[in-house]
């Protein structure tokens, strides 16, 4: 009898995303991607002219739609969203988006700094480290935010503060 393990491909997919240490023990970075598909047409039109810098394939009416019907924006992400680091480790965050975003370590995922997107995503209460922001914690399109190595074991929330559902849990284990 053939036995199928598809099962464990899907649980330990993950750990694919552990950043390796080399000969010298050294653990690179990992990485997570900022992604959403906004169309500079609509996105500017309605919120300022360079809102949005790449084209993307969302209008602005399909994002309110999208927002209003299931409290988040799916082409709005981080990739991943679960990730597993070592003691030692950064956190690469790169905006492959149109749209600035932040890539900002939360107590607990909550609201944003923006309250018409909290309102509309179900997040009233704004994630306190987001009120603390400044324009250097903001990632424009086609940059790259990089954390402090982490430095203790345990459950660490990453969020975007613009974008409230956009939110990946990171892992951080022994080195």
């Amino acid at each position: 009898m053939r036995r199928s393990y598809w099962f464990l491909s899907v649980a330990l997919a993950p750990l694919a995303f552990v950043a390796c240490g080399d000969s010298t023990g050294v653990f690179a970075d990992a990485s997570v991607s900022m992604q959403d598909e906004c169309d500079p047409a609509t996105f500017n039109a309605a919120l300022g002219p360079g809102t949005c810098v790449r084209q993307g394939k969302v209008t602005f009416g399909q994002f309110n739609s999208a927002l209003a019907a299931s409290k988040s924006v799916a082409e709005w992400q981080f990739v991943p969203t679960a990730l597993a680091v070592r003691v030692g480790q950064s956190i690469q965050a790169m905006n492959n988006g149109g749209e600035t975003h932040t890539f900002t370590q939360v107590a607990q995922f909550g609201g944003g700094m923006v309250p018409a997107l909290n309102a509309a995503s179900g997040n009233p209460i704004e994630a306190p480290e987001c009120t603390a922001l400044t324009s250097v914690d903001l990632v424009a399109a086609g940059s790259v935010f990089t954390t402090a190595p982490e430095t203790d074991v345990g459950t660490e929330h990453y969020q975007c503060c613009i974008h409230p559902w956009m939110r990946t849990t990171v892992t951080v284990m022994s080195p």
